[in-house]
This record gives structure tokens, C-alpha cells and sequence, in this order.
């Protein structure tokens, strides 16, 4: 009995240390307004994000949400500002100059976005979104052979990111060049059949080289995949428009 006795006590003794860490008021107006967040209340959250800050300047989950907040919003300025506090506080995280990046982009700045993306990049080169986006950007701000280069590196070091063949191909076709374009949304398909928008992109690009019975072909691949769209619309009806371009075959009767 003694022996269980004591075991109880050293018991109540451990228990009695261990304490509980003390959330302050500015966690948990953090935590309500990340809740907030994603259930999509984007409003009602930067209210709660802002008395966080208010409690706790160097919060900076809040800062990350008031800005993903704000992002949502489409208030990219303000988002901006958030981020850019964020970087002073932590200059080593590659995700606030990934987002700094986005959001120039997203508010018509191509060329403010390029020095955080290559920021973001030289934080972590496995940031494979970063480069992405710096490629958009070279391409907004009418460096195309930059953006090229990008695409072309991330096929070569990381083929199975099928997002750099795709952009490739869609900026190839902007630039007119739809045999290349072409060929490599070929390439991305061959990586994966069920990539859908490939093959809308192949259809479009011998719709333009004038190869009719070849884009029919594919828009129809398009269709079996992603029957149920604005782009099946379109689709549907270039078929039937190429079908009226294309040489009438005419059946002769030999009469015996």
C-alpha cells in the first residue's frame, strides 16, 4: 500500500508541474480570424487580424493572414503592405516574396513582381510556383526569351511539372508559333493523357496552321475529356464550322 502510495503522490507532484502554455489574447484573435478565413468570411477576419496586430506587432501569423485575407479581397495594395512587413521580420521566408510577387502581378505590375520572385527563388530553388510566376512576368513585361529559357530549364530539371509545358505552349501560341506549341502540348500529354487543355491547345494550334481534319480530331479528344464548359461550347461549334471548310468528298456511282 505504501509502495502505491507513493506513486500517487509523485503522480500528483508531475501533474502539478506541468502547466499549460499561456495563449495570449492576440493567438487567439489569430486563431478566430484564420477560422474566419477559411470558411471564406474574408471581411470579418481582417477585423480580427487587425486587433491581433494591435495586441502584438510581431505576430506574424496575422500578418500572413491579414494579407491572404486582403489578397482575397483583391485589395493587392494593402496586401503588399502586409507582406512587405512581413519580410522585415522574417527576410529568410521565400513564401512572403512568392506572395509579393503574386500580388504585383495580380495588380498590373509585372515589373515590380520580377525582384521578389527572383528573391523568392534564391530563398528555395524547389520553389517551382516562384518560377513559374517569374516567367509571367518576363512575358508581361515583353521578355519572351526569358520566359522561354524559364520554361524550357523547369522541363529540363523537373519534366514531371506538367504546368511549364502548358504555359509554354500558351505563350507559343501567342507568339504565333503554333507548330512549336504544338509539340509541346504533345509532350505534356505524353506525360499525362488526362491533361484535358492540352488538348484544346493542340486543336487550336492546327485550327490556326490551317490542319482542319487534324484540329476536328482533337477538339473531339477535348470533348471526351472535358465535355461540360465554355471552352466544349467553343469546341462544338468550330467542329462544325471546320467540317463546312473542309473539301466535299464526292461519291461516284458506277452504273453497271
Amino acid at each position: 500500500m505504501l509502495v502505491k502510495s507513493n506513486v500517487r503522490e509523485n503522480l500528483a507532484k508531475a501533474v502539478n508541474k506541468i502547466s499549460i502554455p499561456i495563449k495570449s489574447r492576440s493567438y487567439e484573435l489569430c486563431v478566430k480570424a484564420d477560422a474566419m478565413r477559411f470558411s471564406k468570411l474574408y471581411k470579418e477576419s481582417v477585423r480580427c487580424y487587425l486587433d491581433s496586430i494591435m495586441l502584438d506587432r510581431n505576430q506574424l501569423e496575422a500578418y500572413w493572414g491579414l494579407a491572404s485575407s486582403y489578397k482575397y479581397l483583391s485589395e493587392y495594395k494593402k496586401a503588399i503592405s502586409m507582406l512587405e512587413k512581413l519580410t522585415k521580420l522574417d527576410e529568410n521566408n521565400d513564401k512572403y516574396y512568392y506572395e509579393l510577387g503574386v500580388c504585383h502581378l495580380s495588380d498590373g505590375h509585372p515589373e515590380e513582381a520580377i525582384p521578389h520572385l527572383i528573391k523568392a527563388i534564391i530563398l528555395n530553388r524547389e520553389n517551382l510556383e516562384a518560377q513559374i510566376q517569374l516567367a509571367i512576368a518576363h512575358e508581361l513585361v515583353n521578355e519572351p526569351e526569358l520566359s522561354l529559357m524559364i520554361y524550357n530549364k523547369l522541363i529540363e530539371t523537373n519534366p514531371e511539372f506538367l504546368k511549364a509545358y502548358y504555359n509554354k505552349g500558351a505563350m507559343l501560341m501567342g507568339m504565333e508559333n503554333f507548330e512549336e506549341a504544338s509539340q509541346t502540348f504533345f509532350r505534356l500529354i505524353k506525360r499525362n493523357p488526362d491533361y484535358y487543355k492540352a488538348y484544346l491547345g493542340i486543336a487550336m494550334s492546327f485550327d490556326k496552321l490551317g490542319k482542319y481534319s487534324d484540329a476536328i480530331r482533337y477538339y473531339k479528344k477535348f470533348l471526351k475529356l472535358k465535355s461540360f464548359s465554355e471552352d466544349a461550347v467553343f469546341a462544338r461549334e468550330r467542329i462544325q464550322e471546320l467540317k463546312e471548310l473542309l473539301p466535299q468528298k464526292i461519291n461516284f456511282l458506277r452504273i453497271i
